[in-house]
């Protein structure tokens, strides 16, 4: 009798698992990811879209995916294509949002974040907005997140301290940094990421703020002298979806898509946690680099000055003037959701 129930159990379980399969929607997605050349595309983006989805989906569910790198953006024009329904899904940093970009950027605010895991509890701690901002600027929905090896300043030349900053032309990604950098006495240029090397090496900018890994697979240690690790931030990003695309699926479908971006969010972060530190190892030859033949920038670790400095400059000129594009009720909303945990109040001067 026993014996009986249980494969009475186990039927149903197959039958439900076979009806829930039934219902997904046969669907191939159109889908713009990051850069090509990085480890991200490679490693998290191309098998989620051609293997692991298909599979979870019993090969009713795939994307048609393209890098910015060989369509050729330069990143802004991403959400813009999104909203007109070119692409279903994509990859979005915060520097690529435009409209309601500073509610966006509240996730990476330049100097706020110092661990991963302070990165992380913030993008979720912010969701609320930011899934807010999405569906009514972007007709978007965020069904996930990742993250970027740590970000830190490519000099060329000799840099010893944040004093060597000053008077710097740097690179930076996007308004944020830019405050950072103002503060610190440089001053900024933003330029797309593939334009940065060029730049380097014909003295248009100084220095450059990027991640560590995607460093190494830029080559910016070719063009640089010195790596000076001051942490800047982590450039949470999200994976979005067009509102009408998501709309149109089945309950099951949904149900399957979310399930499977959960897995690749957690495994996403994990990931580039365990790039960071072999991103430096990889620019200066100090440790074990993995990925090629190592570059050799000096490495420059910041002293207790130079967090001092880099948390005054937050404190006195980045989150004043990131509270100034937000307005008043959404720094108010930031101090009260992340800026208390933390120690930090947003607010314009």
């Amino acid at each position: 009798m026993r014996l009986l129930m249980i494969a009475a159990a186990v039927a149903a379980t197959v039958l439900a698992s076979a009806g829930a399969q039934a219902q997904v929607d046969q669907k191939k997605f159109n889908v713009v990811g990051t850069w090509n050349f990085l480890t991200n595309w490679k490693v998290l983006e191309v098998p989620f879209w051609e293997k692991e989805l298909p599979e979870a989906s019993g090969g009713k569910l795939s994307g048609n995916i393209k890098s910015v790198t060989e369509l050729n953006l330069k990143g802004t024009e991403v959400l813009r294509l999104l909203k007109t329904g070119v692409y279903d899904f994509a990859a979005a940093l915060p520097i690529y949002v435009d409209d309601g970009g500073a509610i966006v950027e509240a996730v990476d605010i330049a100097g706020v974040a110092g661990t991963y895991k302070m990165s992380r509890d913030i993008i979720n701690a912010w969701m609320p907005e930011m899934q807010k901002v999405m569906r009514e600027r972007h007709g978007a929905i965020v069904l996930g997140t990742f993250t970027w090896p740590e970000q830190n300043f490519y000099c060329r030349g000799d840099i010893k301290s944040v004093e060597d900053l000053k008077g710097k032309k740097v690179r930076v990604q996007g308004a944020s940094q830019a405050d950072l950098v103002k503060g610190f006495g440089g001053s900024a240029v933003t330029l797309p990421f593939g334009e940065v090397v060029p730049a380097l090496e014909k003295g248009v900018v100084d220095c450059g703020i990027t991640g560590t890994m995607p460093a190494y697979k830029a080559k910016w240690h070719e063009v640089t002298n010195t790596l000076f690790r001051l942490p800047v931030g982590f450039t949470a990003s999200v994976w979005v979806v067009n509102a009408r695309t998501w709309d149109k699926l089945s309950p099951a479908t949904k149900e399957l898509l979310k399930k499977e971006f959960d897995k690749l969010t957690d495994k996403s972060w994990k990931l580039t946690e365990a790039e960071t530190d072999e991103g430096v190892a990889c620019t200066t030859g100090i440790g074990t680099c993995t990925q090629g033949t190592p570059g050799k920038l000096k490495l420059v670790k910041p002293t207790d000055a130079d967090l001092k400095a880099r948390d005054k400059v937050l404190n006195d000129v980045v989150l004043p003037a990131w509270a100034a594009r937000c307005g008043p009720e959404c720094a108010q909303k930031w101090t009260d959701t992340i800026g208390k945990k933390y120690g930090l109040t947003a607010k314009a001067k």
